[in-house]
């Protein structure tokens, strides 16, 4: 008897395999009842094991599967001897048990050398392991979240490109670092699996969903969005800070330092600004870090949505939509607590850049980060979010605008610091 649930076969990852003869994992072989009475044992093979009488024997430890007459005899590494009696089944059956055995040793070999692979080795394993018998998107999940990590990747997408084509895109600062096509039947099961991680319904394909999860020593969010042509999804790879201070991010020599002075020495908002993947997040947490160590000791806190990264010695929050707060609502909380320093998230509409000035007003040292393409340009759009002049004026007073731009040593970042004086906005790099 072979039985597995729809449910179950999204859970695990386990796919059915017509050519091999079998249908949908565990497999359950349960005697009948004369077989019973001449000794034959019900047993099951699952995807990292075969289970007999309530012992499990990991594929690993298995070193020789021989079928014969309609029994498999099994070899395990501790020089134990096993039958299973599967029938007519027995060839075929030992047949797949190889196969179960080589690709969990596969995948336990990439699992203790993992960071050996590179991107382009990773992704084959990945491709290959999407066609296994057993696990292919556990696995494959994880592989996919490794590669990331290991190659300080901040995205990951999976998107439709045709009815029958998914591409999967691994991004860093902005750029497309990666990228291979899947078959979109493996896309739609690889994304329940990271759906079902992340918390969030599997089976619901026709709505937006988002949800997060923990990965060893990293956390994962997963968003996902329906178009005509399929699911389109985005995780994003959140790890502890990559850089420990300011003058790390590469900026020109003395921009770090008198970044940090004016920070040190002045109260207000200031703005990082840029364009999409330009480096305003690592840059805020860069300075953060810096602000909030020992010898400088401020108290640090954040307002995200949610948090990019974990910043060790400072207090993180990650604004919660569900208990009906908006950025600004929650703003007006943390003032209560009097910190020496507020982060926010990304800046989005004037309920928040209002409430930012005011703060910056009462004496508080406020960061946060905007989309602008220059300093000119945020201050434009600040103003076209409907806030007074006077307000900007007087809480705002500076904006740091980061760039990355293309040279024979790569990208390189490009850092203008403008500052208010009077009723002027003077730009300096």
């Amino acid at each position: 008897m072979i039985t597995m649930s729809a449910a179950e076969e999204m859970m695990t990852g386990l796919q059915p395999r017509e050519n091999d003869g079998f249908g949908l994992m565990p497999l359950r072989f349960r005697p009948g009842r004369l077989k019973r009475l001449l000794g034959h044992r019900e047993f099951s093979v699952d995807a990292e094991f075969i289970e007999i009488a309530g012992q499990r024997m990991l594929y690993r430890d298995l070193q020789n599967i021989v079928a014969e007459d309609g029994r498999i005899k099994l070899e395990l590494a501790d020089g134990r001897r096993l039958e299973l009696s599967s029938g007519s089944n027995s060839p075929a059956l030992a047949s797949l048990i190889r196969q179960l055995v080589e690709q969990a040793r596969e995948f336990s070999a990439y699992k203790s050398a993992s960071a050996e692979y590179n991107v382009t080795a990773s992704m084959q394993l990945f491709e290959r392991v999407l066609g296994f018998r057993a696990l292919p998107y556990v696995w494959a999940a994880e592989i996919l979240l490794k590669t990331a990590v290991a190659n300080h990747f901040s995205d990951v997408h999976l998107e439709p490109v045709n009815a029958t084509k998914a591409r999967l895109t691994f991004r860093a600062a902005g750029k497309v670092r990666q990228s291979i096509d899947i078959d979109m039947y493996h896309q739609q099961r690889l994304l329940a699996r990271l759906k079902h991680l992340a918390g969030c319904h599997s089976h619901i394909s026709d709505s937006a969903q988002e949800g997060a999860f923990r990965q060893a020593d990293f956390d994962v969010r997963l968003s996902t969005f329906p178009t005509d042509q399929g699911e389109r999804a985005a995780l994003r790879i959140i790890t502890t800070l990559a850089f420990p201070d300011v003058a790390s991010l590469g900026w020109q020599a003395g921009q770090a330092e008198n970044w940090l002075e004016i920070l040190q020495n002045n109260r207000g908002l200031f703005i990082i600004s840029g364009a999409v993947g330009s480096g305003k997040t690592t840059a805020m947490y860069a300075t953060l870090s810096e602000l909030a160590s020992n010898d400088r000791g401020l108290r640090v806190v954040t307002i995200e949505d949610p948090v990019e990264a974990r910043i060790p010695g400072i207090c993180q929050a990650s604004l919660d939509s569900t208990r009906e707060k908006d950025l600004a609502v929650a703003f007006k909380h943390l003032l209560r607590q009097d910190p020496d320093v507020i982060a926010l998230g990304e800046i989005r509409d004037s309920a928040c850049v209002k409430e930012a000035l005011q703060a910056a007003l009462s004496g508080h040292l406020i960061l946060a980060t905007f989309h602008a393409g220059s300093p000119g340009e945020a201050i434009d759009r600040i103003r076209q979010m409907g806030v007074e002049d006077y307000l900007v004026f007087s809480g705002l007073r500076g904006i740091l605008h980061l760039e990355l731009k293309i040279s024979n040593s790569g990208l390189q970042p490009v850092v203008e610091l403008a500052r208010y004086k009077g009723d002027s906005l003077q730009v300096s790099k």
